[in-house]
């Protein structure tokens, strides 16, 4: 358990709770969204409520990248026979995205897009989907994830065995499928008398190259922490702890850390997380490959001024003095002293930090 913090930089906000105040709920032609809707609807046309177990409602951003998104949301209706519906918050993209998000939502029951007229980040596009979302269980899933078969069935399969998981990740791949992007040995914290003090990911030595069925990426169980590209949450929970920690009097996160943060959120509420390796999906998401001056990553995903100040909030919310970054190639890992980083080269098998260290192991043990 996370110790609680005695300053106002942890009090919950409970932004999910106050989203019908907080953002605009807007079909395409600039009306009010039903936000009282009662029923809802899978992708086979059966009704539900005001009884929506069973259902899951998964929550795609929608940021320019319209052929990303259908692509996305086609591999969802070819690989999930698990019943859900689909809520797409769209960021005021131009309007061939929206013509595709459009034809989405006149041919599918099911899905329902939020027509924002400009970003609310990351943080803000998803709580509005999660609060626009009926589902039981709550799907959060970037647009460039590509959903293998079964991938729900999977997560589903592991919150059914443990009431108290509020989190469960799916194993992400690379683009040909076979090499591992993120899997749930990658996710690891400092921790000491039950706070966290170092918290990112170990992609070095043997976690570096792994094979898609490599017993490392095969391994599964309790994770410190876990990536939001492609995750499974219970609904109830995500209230409870008050959604995504979103911008309240320019205090919160925009669109960085924000799965770090829901995470410690999600522990700091009683919640374990789990990561499924039997669930999988493909990110598309190279740097090296994509043009990062067109429209998506100009103006939404590269802000690096935005990503500062979202790294130093959650960096002084939390108490953290490490953001670790051990990559096979070199190690990015940052020291923070409250006000400013330094590069630092951490040896995580030190006496200084072995005792420490929480991954997917320890948990286990």
């Amino acid at each position: 358990m996370i110790s609680e913090k005695k300053d106002n930089r942890m009090e919950n906000k409970n932004v999910l709770g106050d989203a019908n105040n907080r953002y605009s709920f807007l079909d395409r032609h600039g009306r009010p969204l039903n936000l009282n809707r009662t029923t809802a609807y899978d992708q086979n046309g059966k009704e539900y409520g005001p009884d929506f177990r069973g259902l899951t409602s998964i929550v795609i951003i929608s940021a320019e990248r319209g052929n990303e998104t259908k692509k996305c949301v086609e591999a969802i209706f070819n690989n999930t026979l698990t019943p859900f519906e689909i809520i797409i918050s769209d960021v005021g993209s131009g309007p061939k995205t929206r013509a595709i998000i459009s034809e989405f939502e006149d041919r599918h029951k099911n899905i329902h897009v939020i027509y924002n007229k400009q970003s609310t980040g990351t943080t803000g596009q998803r709580n509005q989907g999660i609060f626009y979302s009926k589902g039981e269980f709550i799907a959060l899933m970037d647009n460039d994830v590509l959903v293998l078969p079964e991938w729900l069935m999977h997560l589903k399969a592991v919150a059914a065995n443990d009431s108290n998981v509020g989190l469960i990740g799916a194993k992400l791949l690379k683009a040909e499928s076979k090499k591992v992007y993120y899997c749930g040995g990658h996710a690891v914290t400092l921790e000491k008398n039950g706070t966290i003090y170092g918290i990112g990911l170990d992609k070095a030595g043997s976690m570096a190259d792994l094979n898609r069925y490599d017993p490392l990426a095969m391994k599964g169980g309790e994770v410190p922490w876990y990536t939001t590209t492609l995750l499974l949450a219970r609904r109830e929970t995500l209230f409870d702890v008050g959604g995504f920690d979103d911008m309240i009097d320019e205090k919160g996160i925009f669109i960085a850390n924000e799965d770090k943060d829901l995470s410690l959120s999600i522990r700091r509420g009683g919640y374990k997380i789990y990561y499924c390796p039997e669930s999988e999906g493909i990110h598309n998401h190279d740097y090296a490959k994509v043009n990062r001056e067109d429209d998506y990553h100009s103006k939404y995903r590269l802000r690096m001024e935005q990503i500062e100040k979202d790294t130093r909030y959650f960096l002084n919310k939390w108490d953290i003095m490490y953001m670790i970054e051990k990559l096979h190639h070199e190690d990015n890992t940052r020291k923070w002293d409250g006000q400013t980083s330094t590069r630092f080269a951490i040896d995580l098998d030190s006496d200084e930090f072995k005792n420490d260290i929480v991954t997917i192991d320890t948990l286990a043990s």
